[in-house]
Parts: C-alpha cells; sequence; structure tokens
C-alpha cells in the first residue's frame, strides 16, 4: 500500500537523525553522502517505500542528504 508523503518524509527525517553524523573535514563529503543514500534507499525498501515513492515524497536522495548534511552539520 503506497504511504504519504508526509509519512515518507517523517521516515526520511528519523533515519537521517539515526544515521547523518558530522564527517571528518575532507576534500568532499560526496562518497559519503553515496553511501547513506544507499543505505536508506535499502532501508526505505525494507519498510515497504519504493524508489520512486521516496523520490516524489523528498526528490533525489542524493541532493537531499547533501542540502540536510550542510543545514545540520556543515561548519558555517
Amino acid at each position: 500500500m503506497p504511504r504519504s508523503n508526509s509519512d515518507i518524509e517523517s521516515f526520511v527525517q528519523a533515519w537521517i537523525s539515526e544515521n547523518m553524523r558530522r564527517m571528518p573535514r575532507g576534500p568532499s563529503a560526496t562518497p559519503e553522502i553515496d553511501r547513506l543514500a544507499a543505505e536508506i534507499t535499502r532501508a526505505a525498501r525494507m519498510q515497504g517505500i519504493s524508489g520512486r515513492e521516496l523520490n516524489c515524497a523528498v526528490g533525489d536522495i542524493d541532493e537531499y542528504l547533501s542540502e540536510q548534511y550542510q543545514r545540520n552539520f556543515a561548519s558555517p
């Protein structure tokens, strides 16, 4: 059964709060964001959330995770 966007957004926010942490300074956070995107996609599928549903709720997951990281963990 398809879930509402708000249910999916709640899942994503809960997952981020449990799994996203400050990363050591380095040239790029891209490899870590890619890893997190694969993990959240896998976790969503285990909850019955398709990649399409995830994309409809939050957009491109890599971009969304990058934005969330910048908002919550990047140094000013």
